[in-house]
C-alpha cells in the first residue's frame, strides 16, 4: 500500500538515501542527470506518493531541489520574462515582457531555504553571500543578472531579497522599437545615421526603462564592414555578431566584459577595456553602461575622435551630462564646469528613455547639447513625446500622447555629420521642420 508522504519530508529522505549511496552524483555535475534514476528507484522501492502529485512531477521537483533552484527553475531563462524578484522566502513576483507583474503561488519552505537556494544560482560567477558579506552581485551563463541581499540588510523573518533580470538582447531590433511605439521611424532613423556618421551619443534613464534594449537595436544598423568594440560588466547584454546562412560572421564586432577579482591587482575593469578598445581601431566603442571612473575614459575617447556610445542612470539633457561629469570627477576632479563642457563636447546627444505608469517604454526626449563660444551649453529638443492623457481606469492606467520635432539640428551638428560622410539627400530629410507625429 502506498506511503503517502508530505514533500519535504520526501526530500529529506531523499536526500538521506542519496547521501549514503550515491554521493559521488552530488559531488559530480557530470553525474547530476544520474540522479533522477536514483530517486525514481528510491521512491519505487518504498513506495512514497505525494498527494497532488504524479510520480514523475515527485521526481522533477526532488531534482529541482537537490541540483537546480527550487521553484525558480521553470522561469530561469523564460523568454517571456524580464524579472524575477524575490521580496522575501514567501513573496515572489514575476515581471513579464510587456512591464504586468503577476505573483506566484508558491514561495520557499522558509527563510533558509531561500538563502540556500540563493546561494547556489550566485555559485555560477564565484559569488558568496553569508553574514559577512551580506550583499552580492552574480550571473548566470543565459543573460542573467542576479543581486541579492540578506540579514542584517533585510529582515531575519523575510531571508532574502533577489533582483533577477532576465536579458534579452536579440529580442528587440529597430522594427521593433517603431512597432511598440518605443519612437517614430525617422527617431530611429535619426539615431542610426548619428551612429553611422561618427555622432557620440548617450542613452539615460531610469533602471528598466529601455536604455540597453534601444541601444542594443541601434547598434545593429551599424555597416557590417565597420569595426565595433563593445564594453560591459558583470553580463553580456549587447548582441551584434551576425552570421550568415551558413553560420558564418558576416561582421565586425569585439565583445569585453570586465573581469573583478579578489586580488586588485588582478582586476581588468571597464576602465582599462576602454584604453584597450582605443588599439583596436575601432569604428565605434560601445560602453554597455558609464557608472564608475570608465566614463573618464569614454569621455577622452570621444574627445579624440571616437565614435563611443553608451548608457548612464540619469535624467534627460542636463542631468546626463552632470551625471557624466561627476563620474569623471572620480578620477580627475578639475573645475566642474570644465569637466560639464567636456560631457557636452564629448557626447552632444542626450536620448533619454522612460517607462510609463501602463509600462510602456518612450523615448521621451533626444537633445543635442550645443557648446557656445563662451562655454556655456545650451540644450536643443529635437524630438519628444508629449502625454495628452495620463489617468487610471478600472485600475488600470491609461497614458496617451504623441511624438513631436520641436527643432532641427544645429548648424554645428549638420556640419559635423557633412564632414563624416553623410549624403546630402539623408541629411536633408532630418532637416524638414515638422511640428507632431500622429504616433502615440
Amino acid at each position: 500500500m502506498a506511503k503517502r508522504i508530505d514533500f519535504w519530508s520526501l526530500l529529506r529522505l531523499t536526500q538521506e538515501y542519496i547521501s549514503q549511496h550515491y554521493a559521488a552524483a552530488l559531488i559530480d555535475q557530470a553525474k547530476n542527470p544520474q540522479l533522477k534514476a536514483y530517486i525514481d528507484k528510491f521512491l519505487r522501492d518504498n513506495d512514497f506518493k505525494v498527494d497532488g502529485y504524479t510520480p514523475a512531477q515527485v521526481i522533477d521537483l526532488i531534482y529541482r531541489e537537490m541540483c537546480e533552484y527550487s521553484i525558480l527553475t521553470p522561469y530561469l531563462g523564460s523568454p517571456d520574462l524580464e524579472e524575477i524578484n524575490v521580496n522575501g522566502w514567501d513573496d515572489i513576483a514575476l515581471t513579464m515582457l510587456d512591464g504586468s507583474i503577476v505573483k506566484l503561488d508558491e514561495h520557499f519552505q522558509s527563510p533558509q531555504h531561500a538563502v540556500d537556494i540563493i546561494k547556489r544560482l550566485l555559485h555560477h560567477s564565484g559569488m558568496i553571500i553569508d553574514n559577512a558579506t551580506p550583499m552580492a552581485q552574480g550571473h548566470l551563463p543565459n543573460n542573467t543578472r542576479i543581486t541579492a541581499l540578506k540579514e542584517p540588510i533585510v529582515d531575519a523573518e523575510r531571508g532574502v531579497s533577489v533582483s533577477i533580470r532576465l536579458l534579452h538582447p536579440a529580442r528587440v531590433n529597430l522594427q521593433n522599437l517603431i512597432d511598440t511605439g518605443f519612437a517614430t521611424p525617422e527617431m530611429v532613423a535619426f539615431l542610426c545615421m548619428c551612429i553611422r556618421y561618427g555622432v557620440p551619443f548617450v542613452v539615460a534613464g531610469a533602471t528598466s526603462s529601455g536604455k540597453t534594449t534601444l541601444l542594443n537595436a541601434i547598434m545593429t544598423s551599424i555597416p557590417d564592414n565597420k569595426r565595433v568594440f563593445t564594453i560591459e560588466s558583470g553580463s553580456r547584454e549587447l548582441a551584434l555578431v551576425r552570421r550568415d546562412a551558413q553560420g558564418n560572421i558576416v561582421n565586425n564586432v569585439v565583445h569585453t566584459l570586465s573581469r573583478p577579482s579578489d586580488n586588485p591587482a588582478y582586476d581588468i575593469t571597464q576602465e582599462d577595456l576602454v584604453v584597450a578598445s582605443l588599439r583596436f581601431n575601432p569604428d565605434v566603442v560601445c560602453v554597455g553602461e558609464m557608472r564608475d571612473v570608465e566614463c573618464y575614459s569614454a569621455v577622452e575617447a570621444s574627445l579624440t575622435g571616437h565614435t563611443v556610445v553608451s548608457t548612464v542612470h540619469a535624467g534627460p539633457g542636463p542631468a546626463a551630462h552632470m551625471r557624466i561629469a561627476l563620474l569623471c570627477q572620480k578620477r580627475f576632479p578639475i573645475d566642474f564646469n570644465t569637466s560639464l563642457v567636456q560631457a557636452g563636447q564629448a557626447f552632444p546627444l542626450v536620448v533619454y528613455a522612460h517607462k510609463l505608469e501602463n509600462n510602456q517604454r518612450k523615448i521621451m526626449d533626444i537633445s543635442e547639447c550645443i557648446i557656445t563660444p563662451s562655454g556655456e551649453r545650451e540644450y536643443r529638443c529635437l524630438y519628444d513625446f508629449r502625454i495628452t492623457k495620463n489617468t487610471v481606469e478600472n485600475g488600470e492606467f491609461v497614458v496617451d500622447g504623441q511624438f513631436g520635432k520641436p527643432n532641427v539640428m544645429s548648424e554645428n551638428l549638420k556640419r559635423r555629420l557633412i564632414q563624416y560622410g553623410v549624403p546630402q539627400d539623408e541629411l536633408s530629410f532630418f532637416l524638414k521642420e515638422q511640428k507632431e507625429e500622429d504616433t502615440a
